[in-house]
């Protein structure tokens, strides 16, 4: 996905991370988190910490949602990051 746009300072643009609902070899099945918090970031501003591409854990309510292109996104501060998801840990 590429869109054309410069974010200043030590903001991201993230895009939610769809959970799909799990089903345990028993059979029981969990139901999706209610509150989604784990998000792909697509663009990232004057930071270090972080990089196009990470998968991270989000504070809830407190970024800013955008549409562009007609897909939805958010808009939060790195302070609003709790963690980075380390897929091959």
């Amino acid at each position: 996905m590429s869109i054309a746009m410069k974010m200043k300072n030590d903001y991201l643009l993230i895009q939610e991370i769809d959970q799909k609902e799990t089903i345990t070899p028993s059979g029981l099945i969990i139901p999706p988190p209610k509150h989604n918090r784990k998000a792909r970031i697509i663009k990232v501003g004057n930071t270090e910490h972080v990089k196009e591409g990470d998968v991270i854990l989000k504070n809830m309510g407190k970024g800013t949602n955008v549409t562009l292109n007609d897909t939805k996104f958010e808009v939060i501060h790195i302070n609003q990051i709790f963690a980075i998801i380390e897929e091959n840990a």
